[in-house]
């Protein structure tokens, strides 16, 4: 009798163990798109956009969309899945140098968003979070290779250490947001009368 009990016991763990694994899989390839490898001019005159979902012949598109300049050269390529951008959007310049890479999911802006100038050196790198949202680090740069701006974010929203440069690398501001509210220099106020202002 003990012999049976514990072989029941047994055969509801294992069933257990298999359907949670079944399940876990099934979540799993929810997440998984595969994008179709169809290929579409953008300027295909079937494409329509209807609030924010791309539309080919009436029917939400998944595939790749690409744009080309008058010479037939690569402009940029994008992937969709269900009318909305998702993967990797990367744009190039007439030269043939990249000129930006973006990340997409569901149509959301996401991960680290790259571009760069026409010659080659870097113009700005932005993190966003899978909201959607700057999250961490956003730079710009002047087209000379100078800084020109690092804000930090947490959740969309400036936090901390924010500075900006002049095309010179002379200081343009310098100030820390709390809570949303900026101290120290911002823009053409210099950081001993905002403190000043602020000791009053």
């Amino acid at each position: 009798m003990r012999s049976l009990l514990t072989f029941v016991v047994i055969c509801f763990f294992f069933a257990s163990c298999d359907k949670k694994i079944q399940e876990e899989e099934s979540i799993d390839s929810l997440d998984k798109i595969i994008i179709p490898s169809i290929e579409k001019n953008k300027t295909d005159a079937n494409f329509t956009l209807k609030n924010g979902i791309l539309f080919f012949d009436n029917i939400p598109y998944s595939g790749i969309v690409k744009e080309f300049y008058p010479d037939e050269k690569i402009k940029s390529t994008s992937t969709y899945f269900q009318g909305k951008k998702h993967g990797s959007f990367l744009g190039f310049y007439a030269n043939g140098n990249k000129w930006f890479q973006r990340t997409y999911t569901h149509g959301i802006k996401t991960g680290i968003h790259r571009g760069w100038f026409d010659t080659g050196k870097v113009m700005f790198e932005y993190h966003i979070s899978d909201k959607g949202v700057y999250e961490g680090s956003v730079k710009d740069w002047h087209y000379n290779g100078q800084l020109a701006k690092h804000f930090n974010f947490v959740d969309g929203k400036e936090t901390g250490s924010q500075k900006m440069w002049n095309a010179n690398g002379k200081i343009r501001a310098n100030f820390y947001t709390v809570n949303g509210d900026r101290h120290g220099l911002i823009g053409l106020k210099n950081c001993v009368s905002v403190l000043k202002i602020e000791n009053e």
